[in-house]
């Protein structure tokens, strides 16, 4: 079903209670500020005042926690009652949907080496070729997916794929040649290809600047997360259900993974609100739609369907500047993070360490990047920074280099190598701040930020392929020379071009400003030509 951003999702009257949800130090629009009151009443208003103080010398160290790791406590009550219901049904709906997607992904590998070469006749390069199927599959689905949900609603897209990507993983496991998989993994990587961008792009569509960085790297995290969680699920269906009801290990592991992505994908019909502009959520009422919008648009971000879709605005976009660096900048996101080969457990194992230190040591890794994506996403929305990213990033990704520096040297003390092994990872932090920052650089088009995460995420996806083959070969093992000195030059580059990025962030605020300041003196004067005469 098409739906318009006019097109109200509910077609009785709205009524007008977005004072409720006015935050209390927006006593501008919508309430009667204690200022405002005091105009009309001096000692009332003293005595607020006197009120106020005393609030602040009862705020301790709770508040500052409180507004440092989620949201300003001094919200109004409504607001927090709307952010509580929205972060419950979407964020949960959303991580859950990506540790699928990436416990999914990377099921291959794991059946793989679980008996599926034997059992199908794998051989060669068929795992490699099954990998680029994926790959097609995946890259080819993203650009039209966020161009469609903004047409139509997301709540009928993701979902459906979601629920076509389990019931292909389930195909996966009756697969009886490599023909039959190369089919099956081009169709997961179609289906999963879109949630990733059309995620991204509904969680920057609803949360505020000074809260969307948090939000976006929590789920982020999960990524992560799957990758602690996956080898172990993934070990023990093997090792408890090999053979149960004529079934191979490998052919359980697709089997329960299509379990476990299969309900969530049905949960997206009913969690996933669609956008601000043509919600229906259950959870969402109409005020609070309505408010939502609102204080979006007060946030400076046009809506949906202010710039829409017409055959000339996908040229626009590339002639942007946004378009060229922004794509170039997650390509160096990516290359600057130092994961395309298990290098740290592949060197416990060249040193001769156990076999269960080489498996369980590197997850330190993955625990490190869960944290510091957390808290990046944090210190970003927090007070200190008010929603800037670049800072977060460039120190993140400053720790990374050095430690890839470290490594590229590698005949280092013992000590600076297990902490360079680690240090690396803080790079897991960089993507989602960066991709928090996405709606701040792209405020006056909506559907310009939907598809610039695509085609972002699609340059570097395709850009991974010779940059593997170029910097990473296994050959190189366990040193990886050349793959850390690219990760910390590609680092570097990505620090130098966070900076231009804010440069050009701030030409174009300037810009926008002095735009808007031009078209209210010309509202309020309506007789004044361009040139600042009177017109006749």
């Amino acid at each position: 079903m098409a739906v318009t951003p006019s097109e109200e999702p509910r077609e009785e009257p709205i009524q007008d209670n977005l004072h409720d949800y006015k935050h209390p130090h927006h006593g501008n629009a919508g309430i009667t500020s204690a200022s405002s009151r005091s105009i009309d009443s001096p000692a009332k208003g003293a005595e607020e005042a006197k009120d106020t103080e005393a609030t602040e010398s009862r705020r301790g160290i709770w508040y500052n926690i409180r507004a440092f790791v989620w949201d300003d406590p001094d919200k109004s009550t409504c607001e927090k009652k709307f952010l509580r219901k929205l972060d419950f049904f979407l964020l949960t709906y959303t991580c859950l949907g990506y540790f699928c997607k990436n416990l999914d992904q990377a099921n291959i590998n794991n059946a793989y080496v679980s008996g599926m070469k034997e059992a199908i006749g794998f051989g060669g390069n068929d795992l490699t070729y099954a990998g680029n199927v994926f790959t097609a599959g995946y890259v080819v689905s993203q650009l039209p997916a966020v161009i469609l949900v903004s047409k139509f609603r997301p709540s009928y897209i993701i979902p459906t794929l979601e629920v076509l990507w389990a019931a292909f993983t389930f195909c996966s496991a009756a697969v009886k040649t490599p023909a039959q998989l190369f089919a099956m993994r081009f169709l997961v990587g179609l289906c999963e290809g879109a949630f990733f961008p059309c995620i991204i792009y509904l969680i920057g569509s609803w949360y505020t600047r000074s809260e969307r960085a948090k939000r976006v790297t929590l789920f982020y995290s999960t990524a992560s997360a799957a990758s602690m969680f996956s080898g172990y699920l993934q070990a023990a269906a093997y090792d408890n259900l090999n053979g149960v009801l004529g079934h191979q290990g490998w052919q359980w592991l697709f089997i329960i993974c299509g379990v476990i992505s299969l309900p969530v994908g049905v949960l997206g019909y009913f969690f996933n609100p669609d956008f601000p502009e043509t919600t229906r959520a259950f959870y969402i009422t109409k005020e609070e739609a309505k408010f939502a919008r609102q204080r979006l648009i007060d946030d400076g971000y046009k809506p949906l369907g202010h710039a829409p879709w017409d055959r000339k605005k996908i040229f626009r976009i590339v002639l942007s500047w946004q378009f060229w660096i922004l794509s170039l900048g997650y390509f160096l996101v990516q290359s600057s993070y130092p994961s395309q080969q298990p290098f740290f457990s592949l060197w416990l194992k060249s040193e001769g360490h156990s076999v269960n230190q080489v498996n369980v040591w590197p997850t330190g890794q993955y625990a490190i990047g869960f944290v510091t994506q957390i808290l990046a996403g944090m210190i970003s929305d927090s007070s200190l920074l008010k929603g800037r990213r670049w800072q977060p990033l460039i120190v993140l990704q400053g720790i990374s280099v050095f430690g890839s520096i470290v490594l590229a040297v590698w005949d280092v003390p013992i000590g600076l190598k297990y902490a360079a092994m680690y240090l690396t990872s803080t790079a897991a932090g960089v993507p989602g701040i960066y991709y928090s920052w996405f709606p701040d650089l792209m405020p006056h088009d909506h559907e310009m930020r939907g598809f610039l995460t695509a085609f972002s995420n699609i340059f570097s996806y395709i850009n991974q392929i010779w940059f593997s083959n170029a910097f990473w070969r296994t050959s190189e093992a366990p040193q990886f020379k050349p793959g850390f000195i690219a990760a910390a030059s590609f680092g570097v580059t990505l620090i130098v071009t966070a900076l231009v990025i804010r440069f050009l962030e701030n030409r174009d605020s300037r810009a926008r400003a002095l735009q808007e300041d031009t078209s209210d003196a010309g509202a309020s004067n309506p007789l004044e030509t361009v040139d600042g005469t009177a017109g006749v």
